[in-house]
């Protein structure tokens, strides 16, 4: 797993294919654009993007599948939850990488209740 960045070199099995790996994308919390009057809800809104890459179509979409199962709806402390949400795009498919590789990006929300 990655944060924020995905280095040059990453593992790859003795065939020279890539392993499967997730590269982290977050932002900071900020205020979510419905506030009570008094402005007491504060930075209850953020987004997360978790980029699923690996060797095949099915790597991806298996390890994509998990990764949603594992975070949408996920309580986190102090209140609120990581949903899923828009954009869905396909799988991609990055040759101007070696070894190429399938990627596919996750986006999540965190969303007070």
């Amino acid at each position: 797993m990655y944060d924020g960045i995905v280095p040059e070199s990453v593992p790859t099995s003795a065939g020279g294919i890539i392993k499967p790996y997730l590269a982290v994308w977050t932002q900071p919390l900020r205020e979510h654009y419905e506030q009570p009057l008094d402005y007491s809800a504060q930075e209850t809104a953020g987004a997360l993007t978790v980029t699923v890459a690996g060797a095949t179509v099915g790597t991806v979409r298996n390890v994509s599948q998990e990764v949603i199962r594992k975070l949408n709806r996920m309580a986190s402390p102090g209140g609120g939850e990581y949903r899923h949400v828009e954009p869905h795009v396909p799988i991609q498919h990055d040759i101007q990488v070696s070894p190429p590789r399938y990627y596919l990006p996750l986006s999540f929300e965190f969303q007070q209740p």
